[in-house]
C-alpha cells in the first residue's frame, strides 16, 4: 500500500510540473518577444509613433508635476530654515 501511495505522489508531482511548465514557457516567450520588439531597429513604424507621443505626454506630465510641487518644496524649505534658525538661537541661549 505504501508503494502505491508513493507512486501516486510521484505521478501528482509530475503532473504539477507539466502544468507549471506551460505557463512558464508562455511567459518566457512573451518576455523574449517584448525584449526583441524594444530594440529600435525591430520596432514597427506605428509603435515608433506611439512611443514618440508617449514620450511627449510623459514630458508634459513631468513639467506639470514640477509646477505643482515647486510651491510645496519652497514652503517646506522656508519652514526648515526657520526651524534651524530658531534651534540655533535656542542653543545659544543655553539653560536658564
Amino acid at each position: 500500500m505504501a508503494t502505491l501511495r508513493n507512486l501516486a505522489l510521484i505521478l501528482l508531482a509530475v503532473e504539477a510540473f507539466v502544468m507549471a511548465i506551460v505557463p512558464l514557457a508562455l511567459l518566457g516567450g512573451l518576455v523574449y518577444g517584448t525584449w526583441w520588439l524594444r530594440r529600435h531597429e525591430n520596432l514597427p513604424s506605428w509603435l515608433k509613433l506611439a512611443h514618440a507621443y508617449l514620450d511627449l505626454g510623459r514630458s508634459y506630465v513631468e513639467l506639470a508635476m514640477s509646477v505643482v510641487a515647486r510651491p510645496i518644496f519652497v514652503v517646506h524649505s522656508f519652514l526648515a530654515k526657520i526651524q534651524g534658525l530658531l534651534g540655533a538661537v535656542a542653543r545659544l541661549g543655553g539653560d536658564r
